[in-house]
């Protein structure tokens, strides 16, 4: 008998694989100064990244038959390549982070969803920073004053993602009478997460990353990102957006003052 692709998607070598590149995705996106480099650095000996990417890769039920727009193969979640090129101080990556995203909120590259809903819909904007913040909510995060940033940032939908992997997780260790239910909810949160949010945007996200910084840090971390997004929407049965996305960039969005999630 033949494994399904949910039940490939519940063993838990495949759950911790799957939150360990979504951290990994997100600390290449976090900015420098918080403390980013040095994490990075940590994991250049960690071989828990590479099995973690090797897992994955080898799962035929983590291969798309059409890639969306933006998108790279399964063959290019690797992590080698990304902290190959991380520079080898804080203050080079720093100096990097910079000229890729700007001292501001960057119209070429922008790390936010919402920069990627056209200017003209101001009210869907609102309604998607609305939106995701009720997902993070939902599931009692709570946002921090001392690292302020807008919930549509691309480090934190990626953090959620990893964050929901270990609620999963953790469900196994319930009791069967809420074990199910709860690993329902997870699962659902993630795929819809996905789908409603992470999926449709970062594709493009990650192309203008290469474009932003050719040969850098940041291409190799576009790179992978758009490597893992395919990979979860297999793993989840998320359909494409199958559009081009770009950003439309307009005055700052209302909700500013985001959050950096906490538990």
């Amino acid at each position: 008998m033949t494994e399904t692709t949910d039940e490939i998607g519940c063993d838990p070598a495949v759950l911790m694989a799957r939150q360990t590149l979504y951290r990994f995705a997100a600390l290449t996106l976090l900015d420098p100064k918080a403390g980013g480099w040095e994490q990075l650095d940590a994991l250049r000996e960690d071989a828990l990244l590479s099995e973690a990417a090797n897992l994955i890769r080898d799962l035929p039920e983590a291969t798309l038959r059409k890639l969306g727009p933006g998108e790279h193969p399964l063959s290019k979640l690797d992590p080698d390549p990304v902290l190959n090129r991380l520079p080898h101080t804080r203050d080079k990556l720093n100096e990097e982070f910079e000229n890729t995203f700007g001292l501001l909120v960057s119209n070429a590259c922008p790390p936010y969803e919402t920069e990627y809903i056209n200017s003209k819909y101001a009210f869907q904007r609102s309604n998607t920073l609305a939106d995701v913040s009720g997902f993070y909510r939902a599931f009692g995060l709570t946002t921090s004053t001392t690292h302020p940033e807008r919930p549509d940032h691309i480090v934190q939908e990626l953090e959620f993602m990893a964050f929901l992997l270990g609620l999963e997780r953790q469900a196994y260790s319930c009791d069967a009478a809420i074990r199910q239910q709860r690993l329902e909810v997870c699962r659902e949160a993630q795929a819809r997460f996905l789908r409603e949010h992470l999926s449709w945007w970062a594709p493009a996200f990650a192309r203008l990353l290469s474009h932003e910084d050719p040969g850098g840090f940041y291409d190799q971390a576009g790179v992978f990102l758009a490597a893992l997004i395919p990979a979860e929407r297999a793993l989840l049965g998320v359909e494409s957006t199958a559009q081009h996305t770009e950003p439309s960039p307009l005055e700052r969005p209302e909700a500013c003052e985001g959050c950096e999630l906490i538990s």
